[in-house]
Protein backbone atom coordinates (compact mmCIF):
# COMPACT_ATOMS: atom_id res chain seq x y z
CA UNK A 1 0.00 0.00 0.00
CA UNK A 2 2.81 2.43 1.31
CA UNK A 3 4.38 1.62 -2.43
CA UNK A 4 1.39 2.80 -4.39
CA UNK A 5 0.43 5.53 -2.50
CA UNK A 6 4.30 6.30 -3.32
CA UNK A 7 4.06 5.43 -7.02
CA UNK A 8 1.22 7.61 -7.71
CA UNK A 9 2.46 10.77 -5.17
CA UNK A 10 -0.43 10.14 -2.65
CA UNK A 11 -0.03 12.23 0.62
CA UNK A 12 -2.39 12.36 3.59
CA UNK A 13 -3.98 15.98 1.95
CA UNK A 14 -4.75 14.51 -1.39
CA UNK A 15 -6.31 11.20 0.53
CA UNK A 16 -8.52 14.68 2.10
CA UNK A 17 -8.70 16.01 -1.10
CA UNK A 18 -10.52 12.90 -2.80
CA UNK A 19 -12.40 11.95 -0.54
CA UNK A 20 -14.54 15.45 0.12
CA UNK A 21 -14.56 15.06 -4.07
CA UNK A 22 -15.88 11.99 -3.71
CA UNK A 23 -18.58 13.01 -1.17
CA UNK A 24 -19.48 16.11 -3.57
CA UNK A 25 -19.95 13.65 -6.51
CA UNK A 26 -22.51 11.43 -4.51
CA UNK A 27 -24.23 14.55 -2.92
CA UNK A 28 -24.40 15.84 -6.90
CA UNK A 29 -25.71 12.42 -8.40
CA UNK A 30 -27.86 11.09 -5.63
CA UNK A 31 -28.99 13.48 -2.62
CA UNK A 32 -31.31 11.81 -1.62
CA UNK A 33 -28.90 9.12 -0.13
CA UNK A 34 -28.28 11.86 2.58
CA UNK A 35 -31.19 13.61 3.40
CA UNK A 36 -34.79 12.60 3.17
CA UNK A 37 -35.89 16.35 4.22
CA UNK A 38 -37.44 18.11 0.93
CA UNK A 39 -35.61 21.18 0.25
CA UNK A 40 -38.11 23.26 -0.54
CA UNK A 41 -40.83 21.45 2.36
CA UNK A 42 -41.52 24.34 5.04
CA UNK A 43 -41.55 21.99 7.96
CA UNK A 44 -40.50 23.61 11.69
CA UNK A 45 -39.82 26.84 13.15
CA UNK A 46 -37.20 29.21 11.29
CA UNK A 47 -33.74 29.67 12.36
CA UNK A 48 -33.37 26.99 14.66
CA UNK A 49 -30.14 25.83 15.94
CA UNK A 50 -28.30 22.26 14.65
CA UNK A 51 -30.16 19.64 16.36
CA UNK A 52 -31.13 15.82 16.09
CA UNK A 53 -34.24 16.63 14.07
CA UNK A 54 -32.49 19.32 11.61
CA UNK A 55 -28.70 18.55 11.40
CA UNK A 56 -27.74 21.93 10.58
CA UNK A 57 -31.20 23.58 11.91
CA UNK A 58 -33.47 25.60 9.48
CA UNK A 59 -33.58 28.74 7.47
CA UNK A 60 -35.56 31.36 7.96
CA UNK A 61 -38.54 30.07 6.38
CA UNK A 62 -38.28 26.63 8.32
CA UNK A 63 -37.17 24.59 5.60
CA UNK A 64 -34.19 22.08 6.76
CA UNK A 65 -30.60 23.44 6.12
CA UNK A 66 -29.21 20.33 5.47
CA UNK A 67 -31.20 18.87 2.76
CA UNK A 68 -30.85 22.54 1.00
CA UNK A 69 -27.07 22.17 1.47
CA UNK A 70 -27.22 18.73 0.04
CA UNK A 71 -29.61 19.52 -2.78
CA UNK A 72 -27.92 22.80 -3.24
CA UNK A 73 -24.63 20.79 -4.31
CA UNK A 74 -26.12 19.74 -7.71
CA UNK A 75 -26.61 23.76 -8.63
CA UNK A 76 -23.42 24.80 -7.89
CA UNK A 77 -21.70 21.66 -9.54
CA UNK A 78 -23.96 22.29 -12.46
CA UNK A 79 -22.88 25.62 -12.79
CA UNK A 80 -18.95 24.78 -11.23
CA UNK A 81 -18.88 22.14 -14.58
CA UNK A 82 -20.72 23.13 -17.11
CA UNK A 83 -18.84 26.54 -17.08
CA UNK A 84 -15.36 24.73 -17.49
CA UNK A 85 -16.51 22.22 -20.23
CA UNK A 86 -17.97 25.29 -22.30
CA UNK A 87 -14.89 27.05 -21.70
CA UNK A 88 -12.84 24.39 -22.76
CA UNK A 89 -15.45 23.44 -25.85
CA UNK A 90 -14.70 27.16 -26.92
CA UNK A 91 -11.09 27.78 -26.23
CA UNK A 92 -9.50 24.42 -27.42
CA UNK A 93 -10.69 25.16 -30.96
CA UNK A 94 -9.39 28.75 -30.89
CA UNK A 95 -6.15 27.82 -29.06
CA UNK A 96 -5.39 24.94 -31.72
CA UNK A 97 -6.18 27.10 -34.59
CA UNK A 98 -4.09 30.32 -33.54
CA UNK A 99 -1.55 27.95 -32.81
CA UNK A 100 -1.40 25.78 -35.82
CA UNK A 101 -2.55 27.94 -38.63
CA UNK A 102 -0.56 31.38 -37.53
CA UNK A 103 -0.14 34.06 -39.61
CA UNK A 104 -2.89 36.13 -39.58
CA UNK A 105 -5.38 34.10 -37.91
CA UNK A 106 -3.04 33.91 -34.93
CA UNK A 107 -2.67 37.55 -34.66
CA UNK A 108 -6.75 38.21 -34.90
CA UNK A 109 -7.59 35.38 -32.52
CA UNK A 110 -4.94 36.81 -30.32
CA UNK A 111 -6.03 40.07 -30.03
CA UNK A 112 -10.02 38.96 -29.74
CA UNK A 113 -8.88 36.86 -26.41
CA UNK A 114 -6.90 40.27 -24.82
CA UNK A 115 -9.80 42.19 -25.61
CA UNK A 116 -11.66 39.63 -23.51
CA UNK A 117 -9.04 39.03 -20.74
CA UNK A 118 -8.69 43.22 -20.95
CA UNK A 119 -12.50 43.79 -20.13
CA UNK A 120 -13.89 43.49 -16.26
CA UNK A 121 -14.83 40.00 -15.37
CA UNK A 122 -17.72 41.65 -13.33
CA UNK A 123 -19.20 43.98 -16.05
CA UNK A 124 -19.22 41.32 -18.54
CA UNK A 125 -21.11 38.86 -16.41
CA UNK A 126 -23.50 42.25 -15.30
CA UNK A 127 -24.06 42.65 -19.01
CA UNK A 128 -24.55 38.53 -20.04
CA UNK A 129 -26.78 38.50 -17.42
CA UNK A 130 -28.75 41.67 -17.59
CA UNK A 131 -30.11 40.31 -21.41
CA UNK A 132 -30.49 36.48 -20.50
CA UNK A 133 -31.56 36.80 -16.55
CA UNK A 134 -30.44 35.56 -13.58
CA UNK A 135 -30.29 31.32 -13.77
CA UNK A 136 -27.73 28.90 -13.93
CA UNK A 137 -27.77 28.54 -17.64
CA UNK A 138 -26.66 32.17 -17.74
CA UNK A 139 -23.95 31.79 -14.69
CA UNK A 140 -22.58 29.30 -17.08
CA UNK A 141 -22.54 31.25 -20.22
CA UNK A 142 -20.79 34.16 -18.00
CA UNK A 143 -18.02 32.15 -16.53
CA UNK A 144 -17.38 30.45 -19.87
CA UNK A 145 -16.96 33.52 -21.45
CA UNK A 146 -14.72 35.08 -19.11
CA UNK A 147 -12.44 32.13 -18.89
CA UNK A 148 -12.43 30.26 -22.36
CA UNK A 149 -8.89 32.46 -23.36
CA UNK A 150 -6.80 30.89 -20.60
CA UNK A 151 -7.91 27.71 -22.62
CA UNK A 152 -7.01 28.93 -25.73
CA UNK A 153 -3.68 30.31 -25.04
CA UNK A 154 -2.49 27.11 -23.32
CA UNK A 155 -3.41 25.06 -26.66
CA UNK A 156 -2.06 27.64 -28.88
CA UNK A 157 1.12 27.95 -26.79
CA UNK A 158 1.72 23.90 -26.56
CA UNK A 159 0.48 23.83 -30.57
CA UNK A 160 3.28 25.99 -31.39
CA UNK A 161 5.55 23.83 -29.76
CA UNK A 162 4.36 20.61 -30.90
CA UNK A 163 3.82 20.98 -34.15
CA UNK A 164 7.38 21.55 -34.81
CA UNK A 165 8.32 17.71 -33.12
CA UNK A 166 9.27 15.03 -35.63
CA UNK A 167 6.58 12.88 -35.28
CA UNK A 168 3.87 15.26 -36.11
CA UNK A 169 6.14 15.84 -39.50
CA UNK A 170 6.13 12.31 -39.90
CA UNK A 171 2.60 12.44 -40.04
CA UNK A 172 2.26 15.09 -42.04
CA UNK A 173 4.62 13.22 -44.97
CA UNK A 174 2.30 10.47 -44.53
CA UNK A 175 -0.38 12.26 -46.12
CA UNK A 176 -2.82 13.54 -43.09
CA UNK A 177 -4.68 15.94 -43.18
CA UNK A 178 -4.92 19.70 -41.30
CA UNK A 179 -7.50 18.26 -39.30
CA UNK A 180 -6.33 15.24 -38.18
CA UNK A 181 -3.47 16.44 -37.04
CA UNK A 182 -4.78 19.25 -34.68
CA UNK A 183 -6.96 16.77 -33.17
CA UNK A 184 -5.35 13.64 -32.91
CA UNK A 185 -2.13 14.15 -33.40
CA UNK A 186 -1.26 17.64 -31.44
CA UNK A 187 -4.22 17.71 -28.94
CA UNK A 188 -3.83 14.46 -27.81
CA UNK A 189 -0.46 15.62 -26.47
CA UNK A 190 -1.89 18.54 -24.98
CA UNK A 191 -4.46 17.10 -22.60
CA UNK A 192 -1.79 17.31 -19.83
CA UNK A 193 -2.39 20.91 -19.08
CA UNK A 194 -5.76 21.07 -20.40
CA UNK A 195 -7.12 18.54 -17.67
CA UNK A 196 -5.12 20.47 -15.05
CA UNK A 197 -6.78 23.75 -15.88
CA UNK A 198 -9.75 22.37 -16.15
CA UNK A 199 -9.83 21.24 -12.53
CA UNK A 200 -8.68 24.56 -11.33
CA UNK A 201 -11.21 26.49 -13.21
CA UNK A 202 -13.65 24.58 -11.60
CA UNK A 203 -12.79 26.24 -8.07
CA UNK A 204 -12.72 29.12 -9.83
CA UNK A 205 -16.10 28.57 -11.28
CA UNK A 206 -17.88 27.48 -7.53
CA UNK A 207 -16.21 31.23 -6.27
CA UNK A 208 -17.52 32.92 -9.26
CA UNK A 209 -21.06 31.54 -8.73
CA UNK A 210 -21.12 31.96 -5.35
CA UNK A 211 -20.04 35.74 -5.70
CA UNK A 212 -22.65 35.97 -8.27
CA UNK A 213 -25.39 34.65 -6.67
CA UNK A 214 -24.30 36.58 -3.14
CA UNK A 215 -25.29 39.62 -5.35
CA UNK A 216 -28.23 38.24 -6.62
CA UNK A 217 -27.23 38.05 -9.93
CA UNK A 218 -27.15 34.16 -9.99
CA UNK A 219 -29.32 31.45 -9.15
CA UNK A 220 -32.19 32.67 -7.95
CA UNK A 221 -34.57 31.33 -4.39
CA UNK A 222 -36.19 28.83 -3.76
CA UNK A 223 -33.73 27.01 -5.96
CA UNK A 224 -31.05 25.82 -3.24
CA UNK A 225 -27.51 26.81 -4.06
CA UNK A 226 -24.46 27.81 -1.58
CA UNK A 227 -24.53 31.35 -3.10
CA UNK A 228 -27.65 32.21 -2.72
CA UNK A 229 -27.69 30.92 0.85
CA UNK A 230 -25.15 33.15 1.73
CA UNK A 231 -26.70 36.09 0.20
CA UNK A 232 -30.19 35.43 2.57
CA UNK A 233 -28.12 34.48 5.78
CA UNK A 234 -26.26 37.69 5.45
CA UNK A 235 -29.40 39.57 7.31
CA UNK A 236 -29.33 36.88 10.01
CA UNK A 237 -26.19 37.15 11.02
CA UNK A 238 -26.62 38.01 14.59
CA UNK A 239 -29.58 35.48 15.30
CA UNK A 240 -28.30 32.68 13.71
CA UNK A 241 -24.35 32.77 12.51
CA UNK A 242 -24.77 28.80 11.67
CA UNK A 243 -26.77 29.66 8.58
CA UNK A 244 -23.87 31.88 7.09
CA UNK A 245 -20.93 29.78 7.94
CA UNK A 246 -22.22 26.03 6.76
CA UNK A 247 -22.54 27.39 3.28
CA UNK A 248 -19.46 28.97 3.29
CA UNK A 249 -17.61 26.36 4.84
CA UNK A 250 -19.03 24.33 1.87
CA UNK A 251 -17.45 26.67 -0.73
CA UNK A 252 -14.25 26.69 1.26
CA UNK A 253 -13.84 22.93 1.69
CA UNK A 254 -14.85 22.18 -2.11
CA UNK A 255 -12.47 24.69 -3.70
CA UNK A 256 -9.63 24.02 -1.23
CA UNK A 257 -10.37 20.27 -2.09
CA UNK A 258 -10.39 21.21 -6.23
CA UNK A 259 -7.07 23.01 -5.78
CA UNK A 260 -5.44 20.45 -4.35
CA UNK A 261 -6.27 17.58 -6.68
CA UNK A 262 -5.73 20.28 -9.03
CA UNK A 263 -1.68 20.00 -7.77
CA UNK A 264 -1.87 16.10 -7.48
CA UNK A 265 -2.86 15.91 -10.86
CA UNK A 266 -0.42 18.23 -12.23
CA UNK A 267 2.26 16.53 -10.19
CA UNK A 268 1.15 13.11 -11.31
CA UNK A 269 1.04 14.38 -15.41
CA UNK A 270 4.62 15.96 -15.06
CA UNK A 271 6.77 13.40 -16.13
CA UNK A 272 10.00 14.65 -14.51
CA UNK A 273 8.07 14.87 -11.07
CA UNK A 274 6.84 11.48 -11.44
CA UNK A 275 10.59 9.74 -12.34
CA UNK A 276 11.73 11.22 -8.70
Amino acid sequence: MNAFFKRYKIRGIYLFAFAVLLLIVLMTLVPGLFTGHDPYELMSDDLLPPSRQHLLGTDELGRDLFARIVYGTRNTMYVGLGSSLLAVLIGIPIGLAAGYIGGALDSVLMRILDAFMSFPAILLAVLIISVTGANANALIVTIAVVNFPRFARIVRGNTLYIKRIDYVEATRTFGAGRTYLMFRTILTNCLSPIVVQFTLLVAVAILIEASMSFLGLGIQPPVPAWGSMLHTAQLYLRKAWWYAFIPGFMIFVVVYSMNIFGDWLRDFTDPKKRSR
